[in-house]
């Protein structure tokens, strides 16, 4: 075991197993906690810079859309995470870190399981900074926060890719 490993027992983990019906099972990782926080980070970065943006032309916002401005946060919050993750399975910071979001079943996450898993993500965010979703997160055996537990998604590494694949087979003969 390396020493990276002794300092962070939570990061030492088991693969969680996907079942299959028409294949071997499938072993995925899940996410390191120190790679999901660090994703977390640029995500807010993201949104934070869009709501810098929309306080920044905010002399040209009627003052009724700027007080308004703490449900345009969580909407836009709301909507990155939601789409991103449905379309594309991560963020623009989980992509940066090699993750992506799975459903249970090891398919890609779906749009419908996305918006439930960010249905929650406020719930998960309390009482302030994903408290809520440490201590969910800590209690999982698959590392899954409030809002995976309710749309049975997980967060996993990317696989690598094979440096030395295969030669492609001969087309012509």
């Amino acid at each position: 075991m390396s020493d990276a490993h002794k300092d962070h027992p939570h990061d030492e983990h088991n693969e969680i197993t996907i079942e299959t019906l028409s294949s071997p099972p499938v072993h995925v990782p899940p996410a390191p906690l120190m790679r999901r926080l660090a994703a977390g980070v640029i995500d807010s970065l993201i949104i934070a810079l869009a709501w810098f943006i929309m306080m920044t032309l905010g002399h040209q916002i009627p003052a009724a859309i700027l007080t308004l401005s703490g449900g345009y946060l969580a909407i836009v919050t709301f909507v990155y995470y939601f789409l991103l993750e449905g379309l594309f399975g991560s963020t623009v910071g989980k992509n940066l870190l090699g993750l992506r979001v799975l459903q249970k079943n090891g398919d890609a996450c779906s749009v419908a399981a996305a918006f439930k898993r960010n249905l929650l993500r406020f719930v998960d965010w309390l009482p302030v900074l994903y408290v809520v979703a440490g201590v969910v997160f800590s209690a999982s055996h698959e590392r899954q926060r409030l809002g995976d537990l309710f749309a049975g998604t997980i967060v996993s590494t990317k696989p690598e890719k094979d440096r030395n694949p295969p030669p492609a087979p001969f087309l012509f003969h």
